[in-house]
């Protein structure tokens, strides 16, 4: 009898260490760690969303250059996205340079949606906006997206993971 309750004790035990070690709904590791910059995070996401309002004004106003930046457009809105829980956002930091990540499914297609801020003048702004760009840096698209993905490096940070996403 005792050794069935300290068997059933041992068990639960396992079970709650096993799920207290995932940082993420699914299993996979998520960074979360302070921000290098977060004025950068800031405007990153802000650019992201009016990407998704087709808000031509609220992404060109922290665009370095003046050619305006061609906004791809999606079927899906930012909202309807963060609700399908199957998108994944994330950044890799170099010194003046911030490669941000959003993979999401727009109607059932994957998209990626890459964001770069560079540091001019000591004001963050946008250089490059979709399709993937990995001028400047030294890895390659391959190799940021799988850090991204797996969220791991302490270049690498993610913001959100949705519960459904799957590394793709």
């Amino acid at each position: 009898m005792m050794r069935k309750i300290f068997q059933s004790l041992l068990s639960m035990s396992l079970i709650f260490a096993l799920t207290a070690c995932s940082t993420a709904p699914n299993g996979l590791n998520d960074n979360k760690s302070a921000s290098p910059d977060k004025t950068a995070d800031e405007l990153a996401t802000q650019t992201i969303k009016a990407v998704f309002d087709n808000n031509q004004v609220g992404v060109q106003k922290n665009t370095a250059g003046n050619e305006p930046l061609d906004l791809p457009s999606y079927k899906s809105n930012y909202q309807e996205i963060m609700g399908s829980k199957d998108y994944l956002y994330g950044a890799y930091y170099q010194r003046d340079k911030i490669y941000y990540l959003f993979t999401f499914l727009d109607n059932e297609e994957l998209e990626k949606l890459e964001l770069t801020l560079q540091k001019v003048n000591d004001a963050w702004q946008v250089v490059a906006l979709t399709p993937w760009d990995t001028k400047g840096t030294k890895l390659t698209e391959k190799e940021i997206y799988n850090k991204i993905g797996k969220g791991r490096g302490e270049d690498v940070r993610i913001f959100e993971r949705g519960a459904n996403f799957m590394r793709m």
